[in-house]
Order: structure tokens, then C-alpha cells, then sequence
């Protein structure tokens, strides 16, 4: 990561339902937030499970993100840190639109997906 960007630290946590779904809530600062956002300029968000998500095997395998309006999915790319302990999405904030973030993760053995925390980029 260079040091001209903006870095957004998130924890994650992931419950399982009685379905068997999970569920991700996102913190910044120890308050619940989307885990989406408004980016105006080049932004890395750093998203780290939490403990008691760790302890139950979860781990981020990557993330897929698509446009939902305009054509901003290619100016981000992710990587896995950490053994899987946490993922950054980094946003060139190149083109306007507001893109579709799925994160991707394995807790043991099975593949899960999280809901879509938009992230939309605008102008400066």
C-alpha cells in the first residue's frame, strides 16, 4: 500500500443463523457501520476478523466486485493478508459508479459469501 492513500480499518465478525447463512457486521472504531462506503479519492479499506470469528475457523479467500452502476469495478483490487486473517480493497477511485463488494470466505471446509456493501465513488 503507498502512503498517499486513505486507510479504512474495518473488524469483521460472522455469525452463522439457524439456517446456516452468515451473517457480517462491520465495525469502525467500535461502532457498526455498513462496510461500504463513499470513496473520493484513493482508498484502501482493511477489513480484519475479529477473535471470536477467528476462533470459530473462519477466513477470508478473496472477494468479487462488480459494477452496479457506472464502471468503477476495475479500479479495485484485493489481497488476502495474513493467512487469511484479513483482506485490503484498494479503489483507484479512477472512474465514477458504485460497485457491488461480495467477500468470500471458508470456515471449515465451506464456502460462504457476504451480503453487498456498496462502495460508491464520486468526484473530489
Amino acid at each position: 500500500m503507498n502512503n498517499t492513500q486513505e486507510h479504512i480499518n474495518f473488524t469483521v465478525n460472522i455469525e452463522l443463523d439457524s439456517s446456516n447463512n452468515a451473517n457480517f457486521t462491520y465495525f469502525r472504531d467500535n461502532k457498526e457501520v455498513t462496510g461500504g462506503g463513499v470513496v473520493r479519492t484513493e482508498t484502501a479499506g482493511i477489513y480484519s476478523l475479529n477473535e471470536a470469528t477467528l476462533a470459530k475457523g473462519f477466513l477470508f479467500t478473496g472477494a468479487t466486485i462488480t459494477d452496479k452502476e457506472g464502471s468503477c469495478a476495475n479500479d479495485f483490487t484485493t489481497e488476502v493478508n495474513d493467512n487469511g486473517q484479513s483482506i485490503t480493497v484498494t479503489d483507484t477511485d479512477e472512474n465514477l459508479g458504485t460497485a457491488c463488494l461480495i467477500f468470500n470466505v471458508e470456515c471449515n471446509g465451506k464456502a460462504y459469501e457476504s451480503a453487498d456493501p456498496q462502495i460508491k465513488n464520486i468526484e473530489k
